[in-house]
Protein backbone atom coordinates (compact mmCIF):
# COMPACT_ATOMS: atom_id res chain seq x y z
CA UNK A 1 0.00 0.00 0.00
CA UNK A 2 0.88 3.14 -1.17
CA UNK A 3 1.87 5.89 2.00
CA UNK A 4 -0.33 7.98 0.85
CA UNK A 5 -3.33 5.58 1.65
CA UNK A 6 -1.77 4.77 4.61
CA UNK A 7 -1.79 8.20 5.65
CA UNK A 8 -5.43 8.41 4.68
CA UNK A 9 -6.11 5.78 7.23
CA UNK A 10 -4.25 7.59 9.57
CA UNK A 11 -6.45 10.43 9.28
CA UNK A 12 -9.75 8.58 9.11
CA UNK A 13 -8.57 7.03 12.29
CA UNK A 14 -7.62 10.23 14.24
CA UNK A 15 -11.11 12.16 12.85
CA UNK A 16 -12.90 9.05 14.05
CA UNK A 17 -11.24 9.31 17.33
CA UNK A 18 -11.60 13.10 17.41
CA UNK A 19 -15.78 12.91 16.71
CA UNK A 20 -16.30 9.86 19.32
CA UNK A 21 -14.90 11.52 22.23
CA UNK A 22 -16.08 14.85 21.28
CA UNK A 23 -19.62 12.31 21.44
CA UNK A 24 -18.80 10.68 24.72
CA UNK A 25 -18.08 14.48 26.02
CA UNK A 26 -21.35 15.74 24.91
CA UNK A 27 -23.28 12.22 26.54
CA UNK A 28 -21.38 12.79 29.82
CA UNK A 29 -22.15 16.42 29.91
CA UNK A 30 -25.81 16.22 29.52
CA UNK A 31 -25.69 13.27 32.23
CA UNK A 32 -23.49 15.29 34.78
CA UNK A 33 -26.05 18.63 34.12
CA UNK A 34 -29.30 16.41 35.12
CA UNK A 35 -27.44 15.43 38.00
CA UNK A 36 -26.22 18.60 39.32
CA UNK A 37 -30.02 19.90 38.01
CA UNK A 38 -31.59 17.29 39.98
CA UNK A 39 -29.14 18.17 43.20
CA UNK A 40 -30.20 21.68 43.35
CA UNK A 41 -33.84 21.18 42.90
CA UNK A 42 -33.50 19.03 46.27
CA UNK A 43 -31.35 21.81 47.55
CA UNK A 44 -34.32 24.34 46.55
CA UNK A 45 -36.93 21.86 48.17
CA UNK A 46 -35.39 21.42 51.36
CA UNK A 47 -38.08 21.23 54.08
CA UNK A 48 -36.09 23.56 56.33
CA UNK A 49 -35.77 26.16 53.67
CA UNK A 50 -39.55 25.76 52.90
CA UNK A 51 -40.33 26.45 56.37
CA UNK A 52 -37.93 29.29 57.06
CA UNK A 53 -39.72 31.16 53.91
CA UNK A 54 -42.78 30.51 54.58
CA UNK A 55 -42.41 31.55 58.33
CA UNK A 56 -40.34 34.94 56.55
CA UNK A 57 -43.80 35.28 53.71
CA UNK A 58 -46.22 35.16 56.59
CA UNK A 59 -44.38 37.63 59.15
CA UNK A 60 -44.16 40.18 55.57
CA UNK A 61 -48.16 39.81 55.55
CA UNK A 62 -47.90 37.57 51.66
CA UNK A 63 -50.23 35.44 53.30
CA UNK A 64 -50.77 33.43 49.68
CA UNK A 65 -47.06 33.07 49.06
CA UNK A 66 -46.54 31.55 53.05
CA UNK A 67 -49.35 28.99 52.11
CA UNK A 68 -47.76 28.67 48.06
CA UNK A 69 -44.79 27.47 50.12
CA UNK A 70 -46.14 25.38 52.82
CA UNK A 71 -48.07 23.48 49.89
CA UNK A 72 -44.51 22.45 48.69
CA UNK A 73 -43.45 21.73 51.61
CA UNK A 74 -46.52 19.15 52.25
CA UNK A 75 -46.04 17.61 48.94
CA UNK A 76 -42.29 17.39 48.60
CA UNK A 77 -41.90 16.36 52.67
CA UNK A 78 -45.26 14.88 54.23
CA UNK A 79 -42.90 12.76 56.79
CA UNK A 80 -41.04 15.65 58.25
CA UNK A 81 -40.78 17.13 60.93
CA UNK A 82 -40.90 21.02 59.08
CA UNK A 83 -44.21 19.35 58.17
CA UNK A 84 -46.04 18.70 61.50
CA UNK A 85 -44.60 22.31 62.21
CA UNK A 86 -45.64 23.97 58.83
CA UNK A 87 -49.59 22.73 59.64
CA UNK A 88 -49.54 25.06 62.68
CA UNK A 89 -48.03 27.79 60.67
CA UNK A 90 -50.83 27.34 58.12
CA UNK A 91 -53.28 27.31 60.50
CA UNK A 92 -52.01 30.99 61.74
CA UNK A 93 -51.88 31.83 58.19
CA UNK A 94 -55.81 31.06 58.14
CA UNK A 95 -56.46 32.56 61.11
CA UNK A 96 -54.35 35.62 59.92
CA UNK A 97 -56.49 35.92 56.98
CA UNK A 98 -59.40 35.50 58.80
CA UNK A 99 -58.68 38.21 60.86
CA UNK A 100 -57.56 40.60 57.98
CA UNK A 101 -61.08 40.42 56.77
CA UNK A 102 -63.10 40.85 59.89
CA UNK A 103 -61.04 44.19 60.77
CA UNK A 104 -61.69 44.90 56.98
CA UNK A 105 -65.28 44.75 57.48
CA UNK A 106 -65.04 46.60 60.48
CA UNK A 107 -63.20 49.13 59.13
CA UNK A 108 -65.86 49.70 56.45
CA UNK A 109 -68.63 49.89 58.37
CA UNK A 110 -66.77 52.11 60.38
CA UNK A 111 -65.38 54.09 57.26
CA UNK A 112 -68.53 56.34 56.80
CA UNK A 113 -68.85 57.53 60.29
CA UNK A 114 -65.18 58.56 60.03
CA UNK A 115 -65.76 60.79 57.10
CA UNK A 116 -68.56 62.01 57.89
CA UNK A 117 -66.90 63.11 61.08
CA UNK A 118 -63.41 64.57 59.70
CA UNK A 119 -65.63 66.15 56.91
CA UNK A 120 -67.15 68.46 59.06
CA UNK A 121 -63.65 69.87 60.61
CA UNK A 122 -62.31 70.03 57.02
CA UNK A 123 -65.53 71.91 56.11
CA UNK A 124 -64.76 73.83 59.60
CA UNK A 125 -61.54 74.47 58.44
CA UNK A 126 -62.39 75.28 55.11
CA UNK A 127 -64.57 78.39 55.63
CA UNK A 128 -62.28 79.74 57.66
CA UNK A 129 -60.01 80.28 54.62
CA UNK A 130 -62.88 81.08 53.05
CA UNK A 131 -63.31 83.80 55.17
CA UNK A 132 -59.83 85.15 55.31
CA UNK A 133 -59.86 84.77 50.74
CA UNK A 134 -61.80 87.78 49.01
CA UNK A 135 -63.66 88.25 45.70
CA UNK A 136 -63.48 85.46 42.92
CA UNK A 137 -60.87 83.05 45.20
CA UNK A 138 -64.06 82.97 47.56
CA UNK A 139 -66.20 82.06 45.24
CA UNK A 140 -63.59 79.31 43.55
CA UNK A 141 -63.12 77.83 46.80
CA UNK A 142 -67.01 77.24 47.65
CA UNK A 143 -67.46 76.05 44.42
CA UNK A 144 -64.64 73.19 44.91
CA UNK A 145 -64.98 71.98 48.80
CA UNK A 146 -66.41 69.36 47.75
CA UNK A 147 -63.39 68.23 45.47
CA UNK A 148 -61.18 69.43 47.95
CA UNK A 149 -63.08 67.32 50.46
CA UNK A 150 -62.66 64.15 48.47
CA UNK A 151 -59.01 64.72 47.66
CA UNK A 152 -57.98 65.36 50.96
CA UNK A 153 -60.18 62.56 52.34
CA UNK A 154 -58.22 60.01 49.83
CA UNK A 155 -54.91 61.67 51.73
CA UNK A 156 -56.14 61.29 55.32
CA UNK A 157 -57.59 57.82 55.07
CA UNK A 158 -54.77 55.71 55.60
CA UNK A 159 -53.94 57.32 58.28
CA UNK A 160 -57.00 57.66 59.74
CA UNK A 161 -56.96 53.86 59.10
CA UNK A 162 -53.72 53.00 60.87
CA UNK A 163 -54.78 55.14 64.19
CA UNK A 164 -57.81 53.72 64.02
CA UNK A 165 -56.95 49.83 63.95
CA UNK A 166 -53.90 50.72 67.00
Amino acid sequence: MSENGKSKIWINRIVSLIIAGGLMFLVMNFYVANKIREELDECKYEATLLLNDAKASFENKDFDKAKKTLNTLFIKHPDSNETTEGKKVYTEIEDAIKNQGELDTIWESAVGEIREEWAKTMAVQLREQLIEKAGKEKEELEKDMNDILNKEWEKAKDKIREEWEK
